[in-house]
């Protein structure tokens, strides 16, 4: 029973190894508080679920379950935040509510990153409950929730722009000028590094596809599967484009439905348009949106006949669970647990790890705290920022291996690994 509950359900992604990302959450995470709040001003990221992840660790140690545990808690406050919405403004029964909260609880991308130690979940819970407040015109739980989201990830300031436009109120310049301060030390410490970035170029073929994208959080894990995300997203644009006619007479509830179009496909598209030009595109990014667009298809089918509805709801279900059942066949990480254990009765105190790749450093260094980890064959500039170069010392990069007796344990990027060494 455990087995089956840890292979073939979204379990699996609780205990398996961790992978770069989390690697790097860990090891910047474990950094003193001043160092976190430098460090992420060079990054990518504010500096907000590093800072909470800190004192998770310091309570709750660092296992991969540990760590993941933190988004797994936000998981289910999202839940409750999405609660909150079906009770208050949809005004659903508790056992309406709890019914529609399933779409939730299956979606593959809230599953896969609720047991991920990143920010993602963290950021989807703040973005809902200032969604849920701003609707509500609760200015405190509103600054309170827009403020931790802009410390957790930048496209919070997406979301903080759209809502001047929908419901300009004080709020907004409260949370903003709230942002300044760390915008400033970015500024000062050149932070969000220009460069190469590994997201590609938006292709306009795919325009159709990005619905189902946002839906499933589909990154091009597994290709066989991108005709389905096609279907997935025609099957939504005439759904939504079916609850526009009905709703539009009825004036209360086609605010919602305005208000939840612009959430959930409003502000993707945006994005997707400025990805033509600058690539930053990518589902994971955009999980506060995969909220508002389940929210919008539950508003939508209840107002189709109820046979529409239970034949949207049942398509939906069946294509959500196949693409679970895919994600969790196909989305394995890299098993460096493993190869660890096996190291670990075989290395002596004067060998080393190498990585060949400089995503699989921080993994190494996640599973190897006390031996000395190198990057092997790579010059220290071209190292691209966007691989957490803030966290790798110049010192770290080698290009050669060591003299025998001394051994180099060399992993590549499938978690396999040589025993190397000159003579």
């Amino acid at each position: 029973m455990f087995t089956w509950l840890f292979t073939k359900t979204p379990l699996a992604f609780l205990v398996q190894s961790l992978w770069r990302d989390e690697a790097f959450s860990y090891l910047l995470a474990k950094k003193n508080i001043f160092q976190i709040i430098i460090l992420t001003a060079k990054d990518f990221n504010p500096p907000l679920y590093y800072l909470i992840l800190h004192y998770w660790i310091k309570i709750f140690g660092s296992s991969e379950i540990a760590l993941r545990s933190l988004s797994f808690i936000f998981f289910w406050a999202t839940l409750y935040a999405v609660y909150l919405f079906l009770s208050n403004i949809f005004k659903f029964s508790l056992k309406k509510s709890f019914f529609y909260l399933l779409f939730f609880l299956i979606n593959p991308l809230f599953l896969y990153y609720a047991f991920e130690a990143r920010m993602y979940l963290m950021f989807a819970f703040f973005a809902t409950l200032s969604f849920y407040s701003l609707y509500k015109k609760n200015s405190k739980l509103y600054l309170f929730s827009t403020i931790l989201g802009l410390y957790t990830h930048y496209f919070m300031i997406l979301i903080l722009v759209t809502h001047y436009f929908i419901n300009k109120n004080r709020g907004q310049l409260k949370a903003f000028l709230s942002f300044v301060p760390w915008l400033l030390l970015v500024f000062f410490q050149k932070g969000i590094v220009n460069g190469s970035f590994w997201i590609k170029r938006f292709d306009y073929k795919l325009l159709i596809n990005f619905i189902g994208q946002i839906y499933t959080g589909y990154e091009g894990t597994f290709t066989f599967f991108s005709k389905s995300i096609g279907w997935l997203s025609l099957v939504l644009i005439i759904l939504f484009y079916a609850g526009y006619l009905i709703i539009k007479r009825k004036p209360r509830q086609f605010k919602l439905f305005k208000y939840l179009f612009i959430w959930s496909i409003g502000i993707p598209l945006l994005v997707v348009i400025v990805s033509f030009i600058k690539p930053i595109f990518l589902p994971r990014y955009l999980i506060f949106s995969t909220v508002g667009l389940i929210l919008l298809i539950i508003h939508v089918i209840e107002h189709l006949p109820k046979i529409c509805r239970w034949l949207i709801i049942f398509l939906l279900v069946v294509i959500t669970l196949n693409y679970n059942k895919l994600q969790i066949e196909k989305r394995q990480k890299a098993d460096f647990r493993k190869s660890a254990h096996e190291i670990k009765a075989l290395i002596k105190k004067n060998d080393s790890l190498y990585a060949t790749s400089e995503l699989d450093l921080f993994v190494i260094e996640y599973y190897f705290p006390n031996n000395n980890v190198y990057l092997l064959g790579k010059n220290y500039n071209d190292i691209p920022d966007y691989v957490g170069k803030i966290l790798i010392e110049k010192e770290q990069t080698i290009n050669s291996l060591p003299y025998y007796p001394n051994k180099a344990f060399v992993f590549d990027s499938k978690a396999n690994y040589q025993v190397q060494a000159l003579y």
